[in-house]
């Protein structure tokens, strides 16, 4: 059985947490998402494991702040380790999560047992402006609806041919619960690698990966973000790492078929145990 509960950090952080069957195993989902990202998944974890999963600040029910950006967001999740679970865990990071991990297993290996990276870039950012076209359309579907149906019902207006009711209810009750400030920040930052507010701040693959020494498992989407060849450099570079490509499957792999995710992720954890 999960319970929310908040933790008062530099911002209160709202995530849900599991019985205590085993080590710590925190799952971090993507940009523009909540802890939910992985309902499917946590009943085949929490037999054997202790999940915990975190919103991150301006996203869910966590509280909202006055700046974002992933320098933010990995300084929250080093505090919530420290603090709420208080040791070395394993780390299961969807997209922008998965980008956290990564640095935290390079920079923090006290704090990092093996990770998980489910579609997360492994090439270094450039200076792009393409995140903040693709999220700052949302900024006037917030502000013009307060409410998951308002939200759904603009979200498939400009689906099109692609109008998926599955996905765009969950994403239109992700966008909900996300605070608007967040996304005219992520707009305003998008193009900038320096500012402490920037969206992929302080995130190297060219500079983590060689200092990883934990067990990785690498999740690909076909239809992703993640490149063959950027997977097969880091194959190169880790010192023990598996691969699984989800053939067919989109970014947002955790939204469709669960079973060779929990597969994949079930078999390496049982290696670690």
């Amino acid at each position: 059985m999960l319970v929310e509960k908040r933790f008062k950090g530099e911002v209160e952080i709202n995530y849900a947490e599991g019985p205590d069957n085993g080590l710590p195993l925190l799952l971090l989902h993507g940009t523009m998402n909540r802890w939910q990202a992985f309902l499917r998944h946590i009943p085949w974890f929490t037999p054997r494991w202790h999940v915990y999963a975190p919103d991150y600040r301006g996203h869910g029910k966590s509280g909202r702040a006055e700046n974002y950006g992933y320098p933010l967001y990995y300084r929250d999740t080093v505090q919530f380790i420290e603090e709420v679970m208080g040791g070395p865990s394993v780390i299961f990071g969807h997209s922008l999560g998965g980008r956290l991990a990564l640095r935290l297993a390079a920079e923090r290996p006290d704090l990092v047992r093996a990770i998980i990276l489910g579609d997360s870039s492994l090439n270094d950012p450039a200076p792009s402006t393409r995140m903040g076209d693709m999220f700052g359309g949302m900024i006037p579907i917030l502000e013009e609806n307060k409410d998951v149906k308002g939200i759904y019902e603009a979200l498939k207006e400009g689906a099109g041919a692609g109008f998926d009711p599955v996905y765009t209810l969950v994403r239109a009750k992700n966008l909900s619960q996300v605070d608007v400030e967040l996304l005219r920040g992520l707009v305003k930052y998008a193009g900038d690698l320096a500012s402490p507010y920037g969206h992929f701040t302080g995130y190297k693959p060219s500079e983590h990966l060689a200092k990883v020494s934990c067990p990785v498992l690498i999740i690909q989407a076909e239809k992703g973000m993640l490149k063959d060849e950027d997977v097969e450099r880091a194959l190169g570079i880790l010192p023990e790492a598996y691969h699984l490509k989800l053939m067919g499957m989109p970014h947002e792999f955790l939204t469709r078929d669960t079973e060779p995710v929990v597969d994949a992720v079930t078999a390496f954890l049982e290696t670690l145990l």
